[in-house]
């Protein structure tokens, strides 16, 4: 019974996943303390009072009204936090620009209305802690033109205040969402808490401060056309409940004292959710030692790659996964070396694991590129200029240092013929939305797009809107990268580090599947380098995450030929495989 105990505790242990909440719990704990100090920072910038003389900062930091913001903005930091912890994301949607980010509010109407709601209600809190602060006669609901026994009348500036409020609760809502904002960005150096704040905090000062420039110029504009209308309308409801006066008023747009305020008040508050969205983001995608917490690291973090029902832990141990490959070689050995396993080594194990993340991509890439001659699994068939190339062959060995041998000795490469140019795909009728958008969403995209098509102008900013079109095989561009980065690292280190060698049984494995996926992405990108659409509709497209992980998979080929010249021959390629690698090893890929 004892033992049956310390297996289900060993079991336990090993759970990456509960492992990770803890780990996440305690960051959570880490983010809200974080926040306090961002927050008595803001307070401090929004209370220097420079008529106070070389003084000015030294009372801004103990002034009671500091304190006072500090706690306003503490509790708007902590309402981010909560509204990012339950709505942000790993992954991205296929595309990046106008339509697609028009389709992103459509598509989740519950997020979109809780991030919209949320920053709306923070964005009003914060006008009336500024309005009692440094507002004046701006944030004043009631002036009396008659004095004070006539009968009030509703301050335009009063009204146009809240009005900027909301919008700019709603157009920084809007942003986090059409933006993909709230997919978390993983960096791609590691580094500590103190230089990612470093390196980050700047561009928030920035950012608040051109956003608030931005949302501010479009409500003067706005209010200027429809700011008559609001106020009439809103004074005609009151009119109904109390005695208003009908005397006229100045337009507060107008007001210098007002677009200060509107001003000051907008990047005080953008600052603070800038500097926490950050935060969060620096916060949450910190590296981790998750799997250091487990009497058995190597089962734990195995546990956290197959667990892809919370996306944030499987990005987590993926990222383990690099860090331990990539910097710590005893670590990385005792990977290789862990041969003692009931499903089988600990290399065959990981290796399957980050082969399927590749060939989940490569199967996507492929649907979505779909060629008649796609149809036969396995290696992809080797291009017509690759016959040029002699090859030797020898009995039950591979033809690769046959080739480096010969190519040595007579001092250059072989001579390739130019690829021919990929044929541009027809395409019947282009959906811009892909198959899963339905309904509303459906609808209302479908409709725009075909009034736009209607006219020249639309048909401008309908090309344009697809100029940084991706695919959907690469929503989980950071994983992938992790993936092909870990499995050629342990594949390289198995020269030295592999004692059982375990890993040279599965390298064709390996390069197999990885020239599949660099066949499919190159295939990708060749069929939309010439645009595509349908009739007289043509769409610029330019896939950048995909062309960014052409060279990961570039690289890590290179590096791998580099690393395994001497042992070529002895892996025993196929001849197929050993054609491709010839590409790499003459460094013509």
């Amino acid at each position: 019974m004892a033992y049956r105990n310390e297996d289900n505790q060993a079991a336990v242990l090993a759970d990456f996943a509960k492992l990770g909440h803890v780990v996440i719990g305690q960051r959570v704990i880490r983010a809200c303390s974080y926040e306090l100090l961002f927050a008595y920072l803001v307070a401090v910038v929004a209370n220097i009072n420079f008529s106070n003389g070389r003084f000015s900062i030294l009372l801004a930091l103990v002034s009671t009204r500091t304190v006072g913001y500090t706690v306003a903005s503490y509790l708007v930091g902590l309402a981010v936090l909560v509204v990012h912890a339950q709505l942000f994301q790993t992954t991205r949607s296929p595309h990046s620009s106008h339509f697609p980010k028009l389709q992103r509010l459509l598509r989740s109407p519950t997020s979109t209305g809780t991030a919209v709601g949320a920053y709306v209600a923070m964005s009003c809190f914060m006008m009336v802690v500024h309005g009692r602060m440094f507002g004046g006669h701006t944030t004043r609901m009631w002036l009396y033109p008659e004095g004070s026994y006539g009968p009030p009348q509703l301050n335009p500036a009063w009204l146009a205040s809240w009005v900027l409020a909301t919008m700019l609760g709603c157009c920084y809502g809007a942003q986090l969402i059409m933006n993909e904002r709230l997919q978390l960005s993983f960096p791609a150096v590691e580094q500590s808490r103190v230089y990612a704040l470093k390196d980050r905090l700047p561009g928030g000062f920035s950012q608040a401060l051109g956003f608030t420039f931005g949302v501010l110029w479009k409500f003067w504009v706005g209010y200027l056309v429809l700011g008559w209308f609001i106020y009439r309308s809103v004074s005609g409801v009151l009119a109904r409940v109390i005695t208003t006066s009908s005397y006229g008023m100045c337009n507060p747009l107008f007001s210098l004292s007002g677009l200060a305020f509107w001003l000051l008040s907008g990047t005080l508050t953008a600052l603070t959710w800038e500097l926490t969205h950050r935060m969060f983001e620096i916060v949450a995608t910190g590296p981790t030692l998750i799997n250091e917490l487990s009497p058995d690291r190597n089962a734990c973090l195995l546990n956290g790659l197959k667990h892809t029902d919370n996306q944030l832990i499987q990005h987590l141990a993926y990222q383990e996964l690099y860090r331990l490959t990539m910097f710590d070689a005893e670590k990385r050995k005792e990977l290789l070396t862990d041969i003692d396993r009931p499903a089988g080594t600990m290399w065959r194990q990981v290796s399957e694991q980050c082969m399927g993340v590749i060939k989940t991509a490569t199967d996507q890439l492929r649907a979505q590129n779909p060629t008649k001659e796609s149809k036969a699994s396995g290696p992809p068939k080797l291009p017509a200029n690759l016959a040029t190339v002699p090859v030797q062959t020898r009995a039950g060995g591979a033809p690769m240092k046959d080739i480096l041998l010969q190519n040595r000795k007579a001092g250059q490469a072989p001579a390739l013929a130019p690829a021919p140019a990929p044929a541009r795909p027809a395409v019947a009728a282009q959906d811009l939305f892909g198959p899963e958008a339905q309904g509303l969403e459906k609808y209302v995209l479908t409709t725009l797009r075909d009034t736009l098509l209607q006219s020249p102008v639309g048909q401008h900013i309908l090309m344009r809107s697809l100029r940084a079109r991706s695919t959907t095989a690469l929503s989980n561009f950071q994983l992938q990268v992790w993936a092909v980065r870990s499995l050629m690292q342990l594949v390289e280190c198995s020269i030295k580090e592999d004692s059982f060698g375990v890993v040279q049984k599965d390298i064709a494995l390996v390069l197999s599947t990885l020239f599949a996926y660099l066949a499919e992405l190159e295939r990708g990108v060749a069929s939309h380098s010439d645009g595509m659409g349908s009739g007289d509709y043509t769409v610029q497209t330019t896939n950048r995450q995909a062309l960014a992980m052409i060279q990961v998979v570039r690289n890590s080929l290179y590096t791998f030929t580099t690393s395994f010249y001497v042992y070529l021959e002895a892996l025993k390629l196929p001849q197929d495989l050993s054609r491709q690698l010839q590409l790499f090893a003459n460094f013509q890929a």
